[in-house]
């Protein structure tokens, strides 16, 4: 099975490797139809093993008062959750359901320490909106108790406006920095937002104090909020962001940060804004748009994987298993991106130069080699991790065909001649590509191959 560049391109972006079964589905379907099966996921029979690994994880399907009196309960769901992710991430064939939910995650984003009991609830909230509205998801976001908390909504009333939350709305969640506001609007939107706090009773923890809302006029982007309303204002705030040209380029731009590259072209840019709009914010519209884009696969090898992506694929790639939840969450600290970590609400960059440094790439490398070398094939886990590359290997008689078997199956493509001449000569032990692949060889060898393929930039770059 051979893929095009074009197709490999689609995959990785995506979030799937070039192999398996996500490459056998794209080659009987077609780019189009494949793209438009991953825009309807509950279509997608999900890989027994994954269904079953999601299904163990109870404490993300608790409500969150019962979280709360769990015996460790925000801890032990904060590991459920970043599991939960790494399995979507690296595992599930419902891929693009996945890197949308990381894709809005980091747009509203919340830290874990700040959601608490409630971050699993907010987590599956943005799932649920992943693929649909963008209307329908902004006003989830703004009614949850994750989000009213983390950015002070809850203590918004009408003597002491709190706007926290508005300019955050505003800047970070619509309009952008550069969206056209004014400071008087950040004022005006945080009195229309006054009264939307928590009550720990109510439905989805979401509750409206009428007795804290500010009654007045205001006025907000030029447009007129009359007097005398309640959660009214609220809501047509929200309504009038949701269907503002300025919302429109502001999240087609950060999707073609997400999914292109770290300078996306203005045509690009704007058609997506355009399609967003005529739309009124359905994102599987926009997605379409941007996957059939000539600029998207002009943009191969532009997008460095995050560190967390970079472990999603590289545990896929591996098939390790990680033992103790210390290794795992060590991991993403010498990675330099915690999960949920970030503590600032505009989420962690997704631009490469923060994650490019000279102790970045040394420990992606590092990481690598445990993943690939030391977890593979010690039944005791002695690392903390377990991996069975040899149910990953390509079947091969010669130490050259196997090593381009491999890197077509990591990387997407054939290696370079000095590429190859190099992994040739690690894997033979200086004999040649000739060299007959015995049991014993591919034993000794397994390991530091693919940890040198992870190690690459052509795994680090897609």
């Amino acid at each position: 099975m051979s893929l095009s560049q074009n197709e490999t391109h689609l995959l990785l972006r995506i979030g799937f490797l070039p192999s398996g079964w996500a490459a056998e589905r794209l080659q009987a379907l077609g780019a189009e139809a494949f793209v438009e099966e991953q825009l309807q996921p509950e279509r997608i029979p999900e890989d027994p093993e994954v269904a079953r690994k999601l299904a163990r994880l109870k404490l993300l399907e608790m409500e969150p008062r019962l979280l709360a009196r769990a015996f460790d309960g925000e801890g032990r769901a904060y590991v459920e959750l970043l599991r939960r992710h790494l399995w979507r991430n690296g595992q599930s064939r419902r891929r693009l359901e996945a890197r949308m939910a990381a894709f809005w995650t980091n747009h509203f984003y919340v830290p874990a320490e700040a959601a608490g009991h409630h971050l699993a609830d907010y987590h599956r909230t943005l799932e649920r909106h992943a693929l649909g509205s963008f209307r329908d998801l902004l006003f989830a976001v703004a009614r949850h108790p994750a989000m009213l908390t983390y950015l002070n909504n809850d203590s918004n009333v009408a003597e002491h406006p709190n706007e926290n939350y508005a300019r955050e709305l505003l800047e970070l969640h619509t309009l952008g920095v550069d969206g056209g506001y004014t400071e008087q609007d950040v004022k005006e939107a945080a009195r229309a937002l006054t009264g939307w706090t928590t009550h720990p009773r109510a439905i989805g923890g979401f509750f409206f104090n009428p007795d804290a809302h500010d009654k007045g006029n205001k006025t907000i982007l030029g447009h007129t909020f009359p007097a005398g309303r309640g959660i009214e204002d609220g809501l047509a705030l929200l309504d009038l962001l949701a269907r503002h040209p300025g919302t429109a380029r502001f999240v087609a731009t950060k999707l073609a940060l997400w999914f292109v590259s770290d300078a996306p072209p203005e045509g690009l840019v704007r058609r997506l804004a355009e399609v967003f709009l005529r739309a009124r914010g359905e994102l599987r519209p926009v997605l379409r748009a941007l996957f059939s884009a000539p600029e998207f696969y002009a943009a191969r090898g532009q997008r460095l994987r995050s560190p967390i992506e970079f472990l999603a694929a590289a545990t896929e790639v591996t098939g390790v298993a990680f033992l103790d939840d210390w290794i795992l969450l060590d991991a993403l600290n010498r990675l330099e991106q915690p999960f949920l970590g970030w503590k600032t609400p505009d989420g962690y960059p997704t631009r490469a130069r923060a994650w490019s440094s000279t102790s970045g790439l040394l420990a992606r490398w590092q990481v690598a080699l445990e993943l690939a070398q030391e977890a593979d094939g010690d039944p005791e886990g002695g690392w903390g991790l377990l991996a069975h590359l040899e149910n990953r290997d390509p079947a091969a008689r010669t130490v050259g065909e196997w090593v381009d078997k491999a890197t077509r199956q990591v990387w997407g493509r054939e290696p370079s001649g000095a590429q190859l001449a190099a992994l040739v000569d690690y894997t033979s032990d200086g004999q040649g590509a000739g060299r007959p692949l015995t049991p014993t060889l591919a034993g000794r060898k397994r390991g530091g191959l693919y940890a040198l393929l992870l190690a690459a930039p052509e795994f680090q770059w897609t």
